[in-house]
């Protein structure tokens, strides 16, 4: 008599192959990591795109010091000078200006005969602090080399360093230099540029509509005037 055979439901072998096992796990892997790097992304993208306009401010002239701070040499390498935007945010309004006596005599900043010449120790890259050499700046975060103007020559950054609009004051013990307020700014053929301010790593132009360039790259930092020409 032939007993009936009730055959089990096909499984599937397992494989004992490692590689198998270790290919999964990658792929698993690489798909979370893609994920992750999504959400780092776009979590900061989205803060900034729903942002309020309102968050914006108007730059409020600093003293940077007499005059005669900054008079005792000229050229490379600027002074360095600290400031606080707003005394009553110090740790978070602090800020370090780089400026750079000519050896010319003139009180108009936009004039070509200018005193000074005063930068943002801001890279623009993605913000680290730059230090002055005697060549020009250097960014220890990533490598980037701006000139003697603060023309980028060298590694990431987008655009030259910002600059500051400048004036001198009367203090108690002698002129006293103030920045009045901040730039962004292109260098073509010699010829200075300014802009609205820019975050670090965004471009200050795009090609067409200057509407395009406003929707795209908003400046984020100040409400300013209308540049100068």
């Amino acid at each position: 008599m032939q007993t009936g055979r009730i055959d089990a439901p096909y499984s599937a072998p397992m494989s004992n192959d490692p590689r198998t096992t270790r290919g999964r796990f990658l792929t698993i892997a690489t798909i979370g990591l893609g994920g992750s790097i999504a959400g780092v992304i776009a979590v900061p993208a989205a803060g900034y795109l729903l942002a309020p306009a309102g968050a914006e401010t108007t730059f409020t002239p600093v003293p940077l010091g007499p005059v005669t701070r900054f008079t005792g040499s000229r050229g490379f390498p600027p002074t360095a000078a600290p400031y606080v935007e707003d005394p009553a945010n110090p740790t978070t309004s602090s800020g370090l200006a780089y400026v750079m006596h000519t050896g010319r005599s003139g009180r108009d900043w936009l004039a070509p005969d200018a005193m000074f010449v005063v930068w943002s120790n801001r890279c623009m890259h993605v913000g680290c602090p730059v230090a002055a050499t005697s060549a020009g700046f250097s960014c220890p975060c990533h490598g980037g080399q701006y000139d003697t103007a603060g023309r980028r020559i060298a590694g990431p950054p987008i655009r030259p360093l910002d600059r500051f609009a400048w004036e001198l004051r009367p203090g108690s013990g002698g002129d006293v230099l103030w920045i009045t307020q901040r730039w962004s700014v292109e260098i073509a053929d010699g010829q200075v540029r300014y802009y609205p301010v820019r975050a670090p790593g965004q471009p200050i132009d795009l090609p067409g509509p200057s509407l395009v360039s406003d929707l795209a790259y908003p400046a984020v930092t100040y409400r300013q005037p209308p540049p100068p020409a």
